[in-house]
C-alpha cells in the first residue's frame, strides 16, 4: 500500500505575494502610528496628564510619610541642587558674600543646614547677579525656603505657557511636563529662566525694551544669551538689544552695590576652575551634560575634539536660526527656534535645562492647531516632551547621550514647518479666542 504525507497546500506565487502584501500592510500600518499619531488625540491630552500629576503627588506624599525622619525632617533629596543657593544666601546675609566661592566656606554652611545628608560639596557656579535672586533664600527655614522656591517658580512657568497657549489641557501638559519634574526634585531656577526667556519673546514686538529687560535678567545663565543678538539684529529689534543691555549693566551694578567688587573678583577668580573641573573633567559626570560637547566626552574623544563637534553644531543652529528668523514667517516658528537653538549651541546642557522644551512645543502646536499637524509632528513634539524623563538615565546607565539627536529632530522640524508654512502663506499668530477653550481647534487664519 502506497502512503501519501500531505504536507499542506503547496506555496504558490499568488500567496507568497499575499504574504508580502500582508507584511507590507503591516509595516506601513506601523509607519503611520508615529507618522500621523492619530493615538494622540484631545481626550487623552486633557486625562493622561492629570493622571500623571495624581501619581506624582501620590508617590511625593508616600515617599514624605514612610522615609526616615517623617514629614519635618529636611527635604533632601528632593531640591537636590538647591543646598548651594540656601548656603550662599546665608554666607550673603551673615556678611560674607565673597565665601560663596570659597569651596571650604560654601561646603561648611550646606553641612551645616543638611547635617547627616549633606551629599558632598555642591558649588554655585552663577555670577555674583544671581546672588541677587538667591539672597532672601535663608530668611526661611530651608524646607519653607525650598517649597516657595518651588511654587513661585511653577507660577512664572505656567503663566508663561498659558500666556502662549491659553487652553486647560495644555497647562496640565505643561504641569505634568517631565522637564518640569526634573527641574523640581533637582531644586534648580530654570522654571524661571523658562518665564524670563518667553517673557522676552512674546513682548518682543510689542515692547521691545521690557522684552530686552527680561532677556537681561538671563545674565545669570550667559549661555542661553549667545543666540539673542543675532536675533535682535535679524530682526532688527534695536530696542531690545538696548534694553537688555541696560538690564545687564544694572543687574551687574546691583550686585556690585550689593556685595562689593571683591566678590565679582572671588567669581571670575573661581568660574576658570569650575569650567575645567565641571565640563571638561567631568566632575560631575559627564552623562549629566546633555550637549553634544557631553556626549563626545562620555564616549572617549578628547576635549579638542569634543570642542570641535560643539562648535559644529552650535554653528549649524546659528545658521537655521538666523535663516528662520529672516524669512517672513509666523512667530511661534521663529520663538520654537530660538528656544532649540539655544539649547544646542552651549556646550554645558544639563537635563533640567530641557524644560525650556516646553516653550516651542506650546508655540508648535498653538500654531498646528491654527492649521494642520504635518506628518511626523506630532510624534516629535510628543518625544520631545516625554524625553527628560529618560535623558539622564540613557546616559549615565546605557551611555547613549541621546539629547542631541532629540534637539535635533525638533529643529528639523521647525525648519520643516517654516518652509510648509512660507509655501501655502503665513499663518497669523492669533490670541486664544474664548470659543477655542472647549477643545475645537481654531481655524487657520490666513
Amino acid at each position: 500500500m502506497k502512503v501519501e504525507i500531505n504536507a499542506g497546500p503547496a506555496s504558490s506565487p499568488g500567496a507568497a505575494g499575499s504574504n508580502g502584501a500582508l507584511s507590507s500592510k503591516w509595516v506601513r500600518a506601523f509607519v503611520d502610528a508615529f507618522r500621523e499619531a492619530r493615538w494622540i488625540t484631545l481626550e487623552r491630552v486633557r486625562v493622561y496628564p492629570r493622571l500623571l500629576c495624581a501619581c506624582y503627588l501620590a508617590v511625593f506624599v508616600c515617599w514624605l510619610v514612610l522615609r526616615s525622619g517623617g514629614v519635618l525632617a529636611t527635604l533632601y533629596p528632593v531640591g537636590g541642587d538647591f543646598p548651594p543657593f540656601w548656603a550662599a544666601s546665608s554666607l550673603a546675609l551673615g556678611g560674607h558674600p565673597a565665601s560663596v566661592y570659597d569651596n571650604a566656606k560654601l561646603d561648611a554652611a550646606e553641612k551645616a543646614v543638611l547635617g547627616d545628608k549633606d551629599p558632598g560639596y555642591l558649588p554655585f557656579p552663577y555670577p555674583p547677579m544671581f546672588l541677587v535672586i538667591a539672597l532672601p533664600l535663608s530668611l526661611l527655614s530651608y524646607n519653607g525656603s525650598l517649597i516657595l522656591w518651588t511654587l513661585v517658580g511653577m507660577s512664572a512657568y505656567l503663566t508663561m505657557i498659558w500666556k502662549i497657549t491659553p487652553r486647560r489641557e495644555v497647562l496640565w501638559a505643561a504641569l505634568a511636563f517631565p522637564g518640569a519634574l526634573v527641574t523640581i526634585l533637582d531644586g534648580q531656577k530654570e522654571l524661571i529662566t523658562v518665564a524670563l526667556f518667553g517673557g522676552g519673546l512674546l513682548l518682543l514686538e510689542r515692547r521691545p525694551w521690557l522684552a530686552g529687560a527680561l532677556f537681561g535678567l538671563l545674565c545669570y545663565k550667559p549661555q542661553f544669551g549667545i543666540l539673542l543678538p543675532i536675533v535682535f539684529v535679524a530682526a532688527r529689534q534695536w530696542q531690545a538689544a538696548a534694553g537688555a543691555a541696560l538690564a545687564v549693566g544694572a543687574f551687574a551694578g546691583l550686585s556690585a552695590a550689593l556685595f562689593g567688587v571683591e566678590t565679582w573678583r572671588a567669581f571670575t577668580d573661581f568660574i576658570p576652575l569650575a569650567t575645567r573641573s565641571v565640563l571638561e573633567h567631568g566632575d560631575i559626570g559627564f552623562g549629566k551634560i546633555q550637549s553634544v560637547f557631553g556626549a563626545a566626552r562620555l564616549w572617549g574623544a578628547s576635549v579638542a575634539v569634543s570642542y570641535a563637534m560643539q562648535a559644529t553644531v552650535s554653528l549649524l543652529a546659528a545658521v537655521a536660526v538666523l535663516w528662520i528668523w529672516l524669512r517672513p514667517g509666523q512667530f511661534p516658528v521663529k520663538a520654537g527656534a530660538l528656544v532649540v537653538g539655544t539649547l544646542l549651541v552651549t556646550p554645558y546642557l544639563v537635563d533640567y535645562d530641557l524644560v525650556m522644551l516646553a516653550l516651542p512645543i506650546a508655540w508648535l502646536s498653538w500654531d498646528a492647531m491654527h492649521s494642520t499637524f504635518l506628518p511626523w509632528e506630532k510624534f516629535i513634539l510628543f518625544l520631545a516632551w516625554l524625553f527628560p524623563l529618560f535623558a539622564r538615565p540613557l546616559s549615565l546607565l546605557a551611555s547613549l547621550p541621546l539629547t542631541p539627536l532629540v534637539l535635533a529632530l525638533l529643529m528639523l522640524t521647525i525648519i520643516r514647518r517654516c518652509t510648509a508654512t512660507a509655501s501655502v502663506g503665513e499663518t497669523a499668530f492669533i490670541p486664544q479666542t474664548p470659543k477655542s477653550r472647549t477643545g475645537n481647534a481654531p481655524q487657520c487664519a490666513k
